[in-house]
Parts: structure tokens; sequence; C-alpha cells
């Protein structure tokens, strides 16, 4: 169901009388009871309703390293680096993050603010942290205020959004707090039995993720959840379940959370949501929570996150999905649907750390997001896309309208290595490189195109739909038979490992498109070679 559609369901309930008139809206009777029986009043439930699905085309997540820069001892400097820039763009809300779960660039009363392990010799990133909160705070000011502040001057929502299970300390010492320090029993892992682990694709090599089948470590979060909560005027919370997505011990074997673990974390999303229904009431404006979480129930399920039990009862204004390293074929139709039965505006993320050379560019992005937007999300998260000045990514990909007609690249993601590793196996089976039988049998991958480029050609807009594909030798170039949905295509262009076709622009879906490759004369190795490269060029007329 799109946010139109949503939008216009919440409307239809009132006018018929299915729901409980309060004030200038309305919700569901059974939302109703939902928000009275965690002591909200019909009243703020209702503005609850209303505030969720208010226009988010662009969710900018500030990972908050602003102040960790040159210049920002000062509010203007503070402000110039990564709040300033998002103005006049698409971004309609911002969601700021202070730190890394338990050590913050805000002036926490519970947790830690950084600057207790940072000496003089310190990389500079850590040197400036210190000193910049100091002198912002000497100043009278604090990073959270400061955005908030500055957030609704300019009419922009904005979420604190706290990154529950952060691991940057494991590499970066400075990150690590002195209640980290002081209880080790609440790690995941230990340094010695992290060492040897695999590296970076391995839960075991991240061991400072925190246990949370300990009660001490629930109370401890639970407990800076109620400090922001009651002091900063955000409009939101995102509880960030993906970065990084490690919360119980099979995890560390790459086995799943049990249902015992799922049900920890159930009851902890609860009270977070009870703290912050409760802060909302007390100051008579609620407040939103949102969780980002992996793209699919599974992943979700894997982790101990049990996503569809969390939306139907409630325990979400707003998710966002995703980590953005496969932004290009994100598995999201699971998670769309689940969003659209339980009524939830649903936010898929790119990340700039996914799409890294050769995707880095501004058709890559164009591409990436139109995927999103057919696929039915409600808007774009966008995470490490820090600009300092004017960029087109942040002016162009917030809506279909903004993206019709422009020139994009549509491609099947390479295989990326994410911090504690998790989703990898799970998200990423159609990531390149993929093999290609030798025995002539086919090898399927699928190519999403979020355009109608049948349509476009049809219109007159479309230029050019150029389909190119990279093998991982010239041999194997040589010897391989390319179908597109069915099509059998000729190559235009053979260049080594390279091929380039021009297929007609009937033969593309809206949608999943299949590529099958086979060996046009089978061999007698256990591979042709692999798949290393697909990529669909497409290209408008101005």
């Amino acid at each position: 169901m799109s946010t139109t559609s949503r939008r216009n369901f919440v409307k239809t309930t009132a006018a018929l009388g299915f729901a409980a008139s309060v004030g200038g809206g309305s919700i569901s009777a059974s939302r109703l009871r939902a928000a009275q029986s965690s002591s909200e009043p019909a009243e703020l439930a209702n503005e609850r309703e209303n505030r969720k699905w208010r226009r988010r085309r662009l969710i900018y997540n500030n990972d908050g390293c602003d102040v960790m820069m040159a210049g920002a001892d000062t509010l203007d400097g503070f402000l110039s680096h990564r709040s300033r820039p998002v103005l006049g763009t698409q971004v309609d809300s911002v969601f700021y993050c202070t730190g890394a779960t338990t050590m913050f660039t805000h002036l926490a009363r519970v947790g830690e603010t950084y600057g207790d392990f940072v000496s003089d010799n310190s990389e500079a990133m850590a040197v400036h942290c210190r000193d910049n909160i100091r002198a912002l705070k000497d100043k009278g000011h604090d990073t959270l205020a400061a955005t908030v502040q500055f957030c609704h001057e300019q009419n922009l929502e904005v979420f604190f959004t706290h990154r529950i299970n952060d691991i940057h300390d494991t590499f970066l010492d400075w990150e690590r707090s002195r209640w980290k320090r002081e209880h080790p029993e609440y790690w995941l892992n230990t340094v010695d039995n992290a060492a040897g682990a695999g590296g970076a694709n391995s839960p075991r090599h991240w061991w400072s993720a925190l246990d949370f089948e300990k009660p001490p470590v629930r109370k401890y979060l639970l407990a800076i959840q109620r400090d922001v909560c009651a002091r900063y005027d955000i409009d939101g919370i995102e509880i960030d379940y993906f970065r990084s997505p490690m919360y119980f011990r099979p995890n560390l074997d790459f086995q799943p959370a049990t249902d015992n673990q799922r049900e920890i974390l159930t009851g902890f999303q609860r009270r977070l949501r009870t703290i912050a229904m409760e802060a909302g009431t007390r100051r008579g404006r609620p407040i939103l929570m949102c969780t980002r979480v992996p793209a699919t129930p599974d992943t979700c399920r894997h982790v101990g996150i049990d996503i569809e039990r969390w939306l139907k009862e409630g325990l979400l204004d707003v998710l966002t999905v995703g980590g953005g390293y496969i932004p290009f074929t994100e598995p999201l139709e699971q998670m769309v649907k689940l969003a659209g039965r339980y009524k939830v505006p649903i936010y898929a993320t790119i990340s700039a750390s996914g799409l890294r050379a050769p995707y880095n560019t501004v058709e890559a992005w164009r591409g990436a997001a139109a995927n999103m937007f057919h696929a039915g999300v409600d808007g774009i998260v966008t995470f490490n896309l820090f600009p300092s000045g004017p960029d087109p990514r942040l002016t162009e990909i917030g809506s279909k309208e903004s993206l019709r007609g422009l020139d994009k690249l549509f491609a099947i993601d390479p295989r990326r290595i994410l911090e504690g590793d998790l989703v990898q196996g799970i998200e990423q089976r159609q990531a390149l490189p993929l093999s290609i039988p030798a025995d002539g049998g086919s090898l399927i991958a699928g190519l999403p195109i979020g355009d109608d480029l049948a349509a476009a050609e049809r219109s007159g807009m479309l230029k050019s739909a150029e389909l190119r594909i990279e093998l991982s030798d010239a041999e194997a170039a040589g010897n391989v038979r390319v179908k597109l949905n069915g099509n059998v295509l000729q190559p235009t262009v053979a260049d080594a490992n390279k091929l380039a076709f021009q297929p007609l622009p009937k033969y593309y879906r809206l949608g999943q498109n299949q590529l099958d490759l086979a060996a046009i004369k089978s061999t007698d190795a256990e591979h042709l070679g692999e798949l290393t490269r697909v990529e669909a060029d497409v290209k408008y007329h101005s």
C-alpha cells in the first residue's frame, strides 16, 4: 500500500466511524486501546498516528562525526559540517547519532561523553571530538540539543538514532566506555577468542558487542533512553538494531537466536516503546518509535528480532530497513508487505559504503532508489552520505516523480564484507561473483530494474538501455550464451572478458529481470568461469 493510500486509509476509517475521533484526526480502535494500555492519552495517540505519516522523502542519517572535525568548536562551525548542507534538498527528516551505544557526543547523564580516554597523542578525530565537545559545552551548547534546535527551526523532523550494539570500540579504543571496560562479562566475546577469528567477515571478530541475555545490559540501555527522552526535544527515537546486528551468543557461530532470545529482545523493545510513550505524555507531544532492522523477516529472526510480532503489537511507528550494502538487489518485498499489513511506513537504506567505486555515481544512486520505490517503500534513508555542498543525490532520489526521466545505472551488487557479517549468507545470495556451470547448465541471476523501459521507449523518452557484463576471463566470455528474460542476446561489443548488448526495450521487465548464462560448448572444468559484473546503463533524452 502506498503512502497516499495509507493516509487515505486513516482518513477513510475516521469518516466511516470505524475509529474513535479525537481532536482533528482519528486512529483505529485497536491502536487506540494499545496506546491507552501504554498510558498514552487518546489525543496523543491520535497525534502520533498523524505524525507517523508525515512526508519523509529522504531520511538523512548523520553519524555524528560532525563534532569530530576541525572547526566544529563553535556552533556555526559544528552546524556547517553536516546540518546546513541538507537545506534546500529532499531531506525531510534527520536521524542524528551521537555515539557508540554507551559513549556519546551529547552531554549524557546516563551513559558517558567522549573524552576520558583521549590523550593529546590520540588520532586527530579523537582529539577534535574531545576538544570540540568541551568547547561547545563552555559556550552552552550540546551536539544533540543544537541539532534538534536547528532542525526544528528549519521545519525538519529530527530523531535520536541509537546504535544499540555498536562495535566501533573493537578497533577504536577511545570509543570504549568506562562501563564496558569495567564489565567484560557483558561482552559477547573476548579479545583472546576473537584472535584468528577470520577477520571482519566473522562475528567472533567483533568481540565488544554486548550480550542482550544479560539483564544489566538491557537495564543500562533503557536508562540511557529515559535520559535522552526526558531531556531532548526530539520528534522520535530510532533504535538501530542493524549496526551491528549481534545480540546473542549463537550468532557468533552463525547459528540463529533461540525463541527465548527473541522473547528477550521483544520485551526490550516493549520497554523502549513504553519509555518513549511515557516521556511524550509528560511533555504533551508524542515521541515516535522507529527501528532499523535487517531487510528480511528471516534475517531479523536469525539475530533475535521477531519483526512481525513487533509490528502486530504496535511497538513501532516507523520502520527503516537494510544496511545499504546491497542497494540494487536488497530483497525488500516481504518487509514491505508486512509494513503495509500493519499500517507502518517503511524506508530502505542506501549507503555510500555500499555504493563504492565503480558505483559511486549519481546514476547508480538513482537506479538503487528507483528499485526501492518500485518495491514499495515510502522513502529512502541515506547512510554515510555527507556532501559538503549541493549534491544531486539529496535533491533527486527522494521520490518516483523526481527520478522520472533521469539517467540511471542498474546492477547486480558485488558481495560486501559487513561488520559482524551475519546477514551476508542470507541477504547476499545473489551478490556477485557467481559461478557459471561448465556442463551447459544455466546460471540464473536476477537484475532488478525499477524503470519501465518498454513504456519509456513507447513514449519516446528512452534513448538507450545497454546491458553490460563482465566475466572472470576472456575464455569464458568467448564461450557463454546470454539470455535476458528468455531472449537470446548477441553482443554488440566483445572486449576480452567484457560483453555489451543492446536488447530491445521490450525485452526488459519492470521489476525483476532474469539473466540466463550457460556454456555454448560444454567443458570438463568444474566451472566455465565467474560472472563478476552486470549493469544496465539507461539513458533518457533530455
